[in-house]
């Protein structure tokens, strides 16, 4: 029998959202998925491995949103928002990304994880740059700030945006629970 990569998230990702990104393992994607657990013995050697999984698919995800991004031909200040328009959309639709991003020990972890988000980052970096370099040749982007600093900027404030919202949706499951205990 053959899995697909993208159901694999999924169940992943359910987890995540249900239980946590520490609920995480190979038995409990088993588990998941309806399937014996040495079905994913091919995919996935450790826990770690799904981890890796995860970040895959979101650097993917990441790549195909710029690709569509620059299809759109509109002006550098569209472009940049378009870009952040998806960039939520796509993680409002696959909230266990901001887990994944915000695992504090993924830091810790094996360096391929730093590997991948490192080449996540150049990505949007990459193009961000791309869009305001190009507004500030239009002149649409009036600052004397360098665009490093511009994107290291907005790529800041949407990380805080990020957590922010990670937190919130914590929050509200966390007093979703409350409310049904106290029932």
């Amino acid at each position: 029998m053959e899995l697909k990569t993208t159901d694999m998230v999924a169940a992943a990702g359910k987890i995540i959202n249900e239980s946590g990104i520490n609920s995480l393992s190979i038995e409990e994607l088993a588990r998941e998925m309806k399937i014996d657990h040495s079905l994913l013995n091919p995919y996935l050697k450790k826990d770690e491995d799904i981890l890796m999984l995860l970040l895959s698919s979101l650097e993917n995800d990441i790549k195909q949103l710029i690709i569509e991004t620059r299809t759109v031909d509109g002006s550098p200040e569209e472009d940049l928002q378009l870009l952040f328009q998806k960039m939520h959309e796509l993680l409002k639709l696959k909230p266990y990304y901001l887990s994944v991003i915000f695992y504090i020990e993924l830091k810790e972890k094996e360096s391929e994880f730093q590997k991948v988000l490192l080449r996540i980052k150049i990505s949007v970096r990459t193009y961000l740059l791309e869009v305001i370099n190009q507004g500030k040749k239009e002149t649409v982007f009036k600052t004397r700030q360098t665009s490093r600093v511009l994107v290291t900027n907005i790529l800041g404030s949407f990380r805080s945006f990020m957590n922010e919202q990670r937190m919130i949706s914590k929050m509200v499951k966390d007093l979703e629970i409350l409310k049904t205990i106290n029932d």
